[in-house]
């Protein structure tokens, strides 16, 4: 189920939803949406849904829930306005330990 687009429409986020199974989040760049569409109204496709190992390529895993994307999506976008500001604030600890986690070994904290 689609739920999220980026403004260009370069990358779209799916709730990738299993029967009695915990639903996680992954990503394309294709449109499933349009591709449906098109297809079923005679169209050119850009992409072949029945070949399964192209929909394996196409798909990209994200979170493991949607929980876990939208605290992520929220997460990073308090860094990116803290980092846009004239002056960098001090970071709360939660937002400084998310950029720790993605810190390379052995950088300066």
């Amino acid at each position: 189920m689609r739920f999220f687009r980026d403004q260009q429409d370069c990358v779209i986020w799916y709730l990738y939803l299993r029967p009695r199974n915990v639903a996680f989040v992954v990503y394309s760049d294709l449109d499933y949406e349009s591709e449906h569409e098109a297809r079923r109204d005679g169209e050119e496709t850009q992409t072949d849904l029945e070949d399964a190992e192209e929909q394996k390529a196409a798909i990209t895993w994200c979170a493991p829930s949607f929980e876990e994307f939208a605290h992520r999506f929220w997460i990073e976008n308090r860094l990116r306005h803290a980092v846009a500001a004239s002056r960098l604030p001090p970071l709360e600890p939660r937002l400084q330990d998310y950029l720790n986690h993605y810190a390379p070994p052995g950088a300066p904290m």
